[in-house]
């Protein structure tokens, strides 16, 4: 009886060892485990960049699709045996930015940025930005939004600056060649600049080597602010090599 008697001691001092333990509250981990939940409760749509982070292997479904029938090894069927859980060749597998922007806009990117598009067009910045707005909806980064509406503000003045200067120098160059060829003055369109400038209200005489070379500098000149504009152009495209 002694005996059991310091086994009991032993216990109680134990249990009220255990009492004065601080233990902290419990958490969200431990209710989990320790209450009854149903796995509905835990199932959620996933967020669009958390579908980037999965992909569907088109083959498998494919073949799942077909109708799938039994067949046993037999001796007049010898070639049909039992097959391999897994697939002969591996799934190729797709970027993050490849299921984020498509192959539609892959293929328009690859296209603009080509070095024969380049040459005969130039890069297109619009379907760029179009793929930084696409990637910036997934993984949204400070300032990014703002910087593509910048650039596309650029681009648009560049652009509209550009071809209001083709347009000047066509008919600058147009008005040179006509009196080079020394067609006759009022058949010629003069720019409403030219004209208040000039002061030329009624018809004019004949002009001299001095007014031809002052049509060629002027030319010289858009010739020069165009160029300017198509390095802005140029530096937007940098830019946006930033962003990719």
């Amino acid at each position: 009886m002694a005996l059991l008697a310091s086994h009991l001691e032993q216990i109680s001092a134990s249990s009220k060892s255990i009492e004065q333990l601080q233990f902290p509250s419990p958490r969200i981990f431990t209710n989990a485990i320790l209450g009854d939940h149903e796995i509905t409760t835990l199932i959620r749509d996933t967020e669009p960049h958390e579908q980037a982070l999965f992909s569907v292997d088109q083959t498998a479904v494919t073949k799942s699709s077909r109708p799938s029938t039994a067949r046993v090894l037999g001796e007049d069927n010898p070639r049909h045996g039992r097959k391999s859980l897994f697939p002969a060749s591996q799934p190729s597998k797709q970027s993050i930015i490849t299921r984020l922007l498509g192959q539609e806009m892959l293929q328009e990117l690859r296209k603009s940025t080509s070095n024969t598009s380049q040459m005969q067009n130039g890069v297109n910045v619009e379907v760029l930005l179009r793929g930084a707005e696409k990637l910036s909806e997934a993984y949204e980064v400070a300032g990014v939004s703002e910087k593509i509406r910048s650039l596309r503000k650029r681009h648009q003045d560049a652009a509209s600056g550009v071809a209001a200067l083709e347009r000047k120098v066509a008919k600058q160059q147009s008005s040179l060649d006509r009196r080079n060829q020394g067609q006759n003055v009022d058949d010629i369109d003069f720019e409403p600049d030219v004209q208040a400038s000039t002061g030329m209200m009624g018809e004019v005489a004949s002009f001299t080597p001095e007014d031809v070379l002052a049509e060629e500098e002027e030319i010289k000149e858009l010739e020069a602010r165009k160029k300017a504009l198509e390095n802005r152009v140029s530096g937007m495209e940098r830019d946006l090599g930033g962003l990719r």
